[in-house]
């Protein structure tokens, strides 16, 4: 029979799991207080909510959101902190991958990143790929550029026009 504490932890995970758009998996073994508050501050700037809890109640309630806990349940072993990302899937891993950089810690287990399970190598991976901002820059100015081109060749034919005109007007005054 679980005890109201675990059960109330398990529903509280839940509520994360089912609200956010990724899930980190990271072991936090080795980083001392001063680190994490700034993991933990730098996160907070990406609206990711950390939470330490219990490998099996953290396993339940992936279950319990029908997502695959089985591909993560071997990597759920020894301390692990969970990241929940709420606004978007992606920059958090950008952030929490230039903090690893820094630090040599957190050691990422997996993720689940809009639903589906990732490994640690193809978190560090999408954590390269380009912003989704950027990639929506890219195909604005990939479309931009045929269509200034094409303004300027309509405007060419328009200047040639009124430089004939002009030059017919002068050489009707003189």
């Amino acid at each position: 029979m679980p005890n109201t504490k675990n059960t109330q932890t398990v529903k509280e995970i839940k509520e994360k799991v089912a609200k956010s758009k990724s899930i980190i998996f990271t072991d936090y073994k080795g980083l001392n207080a001063n680190k994490a508050n700034e993991l933990r501050a730098k996160m907070l700037e990406e609206g990711v909510e950390l939470t330490v809890a219990k490998n099996t109640l953290l396993n339940i309630a992936l279950k319990e959101e029908k997502l695959d806990a089985e591909k993560v349940k071997d990597h759920l072993k020894g301390p692990t902190l969970a990241l929940f990302s709420y606004k978007d899937a992606i920059s958090p891993l950008k952030a929490l991958v230039e903090f690893i950089k820094k630090v040599e810690l957190p050691v990422i287990k997996g993720a689940f990143i809009e639903k589906e399970y990732t490994t640690a190598d193809k978190v560090l991976e999408i954590s390269k790929l380009p912003s989704k901002e950027q990639l929506i820059a890219q195909v604005v100015w990939g479309l931009k550029a045929p269509l200034s081109g094409f303004v300027n060749v309509l405007g060419g034919s328009q200047r040639k026009l009124v430089y004939a005109l002009s030059a017919l007007a002068k050489k009707k005054q003189g």
